[in-house]
């Protein structure tokens, strides 16, 4: 290796470390000789200081730029985690019935301590470790809002402000112990489905945990430009700007396949891309991520190919200057999170009018076949807004009957109608001097034929 300036190249090494800038200069030594041989020490002719140097400060470059479009992400996730939770109480997040059974299950353990006996043991949710840590955090917390609600209002900190004083580790910890339906619609919020329509909450782990991992190399100054991620990046179908990271031939022993491009920079840059576009609504941290790259790669293709850029990228959607989110999508997403979900056995359950459980299943499938009961697009199996079943009788509204029968013209709907109908029922209108929506109005017992009939026409068979 040519060092141009032998003083500087000492204080150089005196300020990063040999073995710290030893990473950076190993795509430069030689070759070997035999097929997954050991590289030999020696660097390839014309391998100079200076073009190492130039490697290690853009990695810090792009660390910094990194941590700030991943910190966007995680409070954004913050936000969700803590909004959905909230529903469920302030304290959601330590109230095990609340979350998913598997985390609050107990299991027995032991003791790592060595000078306890064999018979030191006992059973603990991974749940109460949780709660145990993040109780820790905030008592040793110096952050005023923490002893601002402690003194007036008591401990612990309500889930919304709770979240605020997590790790992201604790955090995507406290995601994935959410029960399902919280967690599948968090995915929604971001546009990522299963094939019957629900949110995909496996690849939004994923994407969680490949973020974490990312964030902590930044956080630690660990080399993250050529670095392969020991989270490669899941590849749900719903989500075309991605599928180009899938490896063009899967291997016999992957149940997915796993491309270059998904376990290296380029498959961070493109889920910051994905997400940014959801969060801020905007390309600029893309844009700004990919400047540094592009500038840093300018005349130099390799180091694309070293990042996992696969050839064509720059034809992807997911880069194109007007990017931005499906409009159709997200309207979807701010629809659904707004009601509760029954699957086709607890829908049924609500029909308790009917003395079995065949009848109450024939009597829903009934309902919705004739346009009586909405079921909610998007999914191979049918779900229906919890709002619609009367609590009291066992069976459906009247209102509500007469309403989705106007809406979803008598069962003859489409899956654009029924997404109308559905943003109907939720939407603010004005009922009696009043701003509120047609379920609101249902729940506040205002929802009246005089009034139905004002705000939908009348079908000519009633």
């Amino acid at each position: 290796m040519s060092v141009s300036d032998n003083e500087a190249g000492i204080r150089k090494l005196q300020a990063i470390g040999y073995y710290r800038l030893s990473g950076y200069w190993y795509p430069f030594r030689l070759m070997p000789e035999a097929h997954e041989g050991p590289r030999p020490s020696a660097f390839a002719p014309g391998t100079t200081l200076d073009d190492v140097l130039e490697i290690y400060h853009f990695d810090e470059r792009l660390r910094v730029e990194m941590l700030q479009a991943i910190a966007r992400i995680e409070v954004s996730l913050r936000f969700w985690v803590g909004h959905r939770l909230g529903k469920r109480g302030p304290f959601a997040h330590t109230e095990a019935s609340e979350l998913d059974p598997i985390w609050r299950e107990e299991k027995s353990r032991n003791c790592t301590n060595p000078n306890c006996s064999e018979s030191c043991s006992w059973r603990t949710s991974d749940h109460d470790g949780w709660v145990a840590k993040q109780l820790r955090v905030e008592s040793i917390s110096n952050e005023a809002f923490v002893a601002h609600i402690y003194s007036n209002y008591g401990q612990p900190l309500p889930v919304w402000a709770a979240t605020e004083t997590m790790t992201f580790e604790t955090l995507n910890r406290l995601f994935g112990g959410m029960v399902p339906q919280d967690r599948e619609q968090i995915s929604v919020e971001f546009d990522l489905f299963r094939d019957d329509g629900n949110g995909d909450s496996a690849s939004f782990s994923n994407w969680i945990e490949h973020l974490r991992q990312t964030r902590n190399y930044c956080a630690h100054h660990a080399r993250l430009w050529n670095r392969n991620h020991t989270a490669p990046l899941a590849v749900p179908d719903s989500v075309e700007e991605l599928k180009h990271l899938l490896a063009s031939e899967p291997k016999p022993t992957e149940a997915l396949p796993v491309s270059r491009a998904a376990s290296r920079l380029y498959g961070t840059l493109t889920l910051i891309a994905y997400l940014s576009a959801r969060i801020d609504f905007s390309n600029e941290l893309r844009d700004r991520l990919l400047k540094l790259v592009l500038e840093f790669a300018a005349g130099r293709p390799e180091r694309l190919r070293m990042m996992g850029f696969p050839q064509g990228w720059e034809n992807q959607q997911i880069w194109a200057e007007e990017y931005a989110r499906d409009s159709d999508r997200g309207h979807q997403a701010r629809l659904l999170r707004n009601v509760e979900l029954l699957y086709t056995g607890d829908a049924s359950a609500r029909l308790f009018d009917k003395p079995t459980g065949g009848e109450r299943r024939s009597q829903l499938n009934f309902y919705r076949k004739n346009g009586a009961a909405l079921s909610v697009p998007g999914t191979a199996a049918h779900r229906y807004p919890s709002f619609q079943f009367n609590e009291e009788t066992g069976d459906l509204h009247e209102i509500v009957v007469l309403a989705n029968r106007r809406l979803l013209t008598g069962g003859d709907a489409t899956e654009e109608n029924r997404w109308i109908a559905l943003s109907w029922w939720i939407s603010p209108i004005q009922i009696q001097d009043e701003t509120t929506s047609p379920h609101g109005a249902l729940q506040a017992g205002i929802l009246t034929r005089q009034i139905l009939d004002t705000l939908l026409t009348p079908r000519a068979d009633e």
